[in-house]
């Protein structure tokens, strides 16, 4: 067999005959493998099978409404446990309130030494919208320094069945 002018082996006879084609005069399909009948009848499909639609399978669909729930769960706990702790802290306010004015009494009493001499520790109890906080103060001499005096107050309350406190601690000083 004659040699190609591009490529020299020997053809047998169970050898395909390789044809190159120099790329100026290849037409626009060279390159592509044409297709095999066989192929085509593999890929058809029955009169009767459906063709596939695009969308979302049902799957797919529950998949996502369950990450959703969940998300929305967590977003609602979160918002659950804020409204919880708003309340708190305006418990907490409210009652630094009473505390604070107990103190006022305390500090005005450091300009006197009578008056300073006189403080002793007390107990209050007040109502305000519906919650009752109580007031319990201890007075500490010579602390941290000598001739200051420790208030320490705590602060309870309960609402509904649920209680909670808080401790203010306060050193005075004798200002005469």
């Amino acid at each position: 067999m004659a040699s190609h002018p591009f490529i020299n082996f020997p053809a047998t006879h169970r050898e395909k005959k390789l044809k190159i084609i120099p790329a100026s005069v290849r037409p626009a399909w060279a390159g592509r493998p044409c297709p095999d009948t066989r192929e085509l009848q593999a890929t058809s499909r029955a009169p009767w099978e459906e063709k596939s639609a695009s969308g979302f399978t049902l799957i797919e669909v529950l998949m996502a409404t369950a990450i959703l729930a969940i998300g929305l769960m967590g977003v609602a706990s979160v918002i659950t446990w804020a409204c919880v702790q708003d309340v708190r802290a305006s418990h907490v306010a409210r009652g630094s309130f009473v505390v604070e004015e107990f103190l006022e009494t305390a500090t005005r009493a450091q300009h006197s030494a009578q008056a300073f001499n006189a403080l002793t520790g007390t107990s209050a109890s007040r109502v305000i919208d519906g919650v009752r906080y109580t007031m319990n103060c201890t007075l500490a001499d010579n602390t941290p320094v000598e001739r200051c005096r420790e208030m320490t107050c705590i602060l309870s309350w309960s609402n509904q069945g649920s209680s909670a406190s808080a401790r203010y601690v306060y050193v005075l000083s004798p200002k005469f």
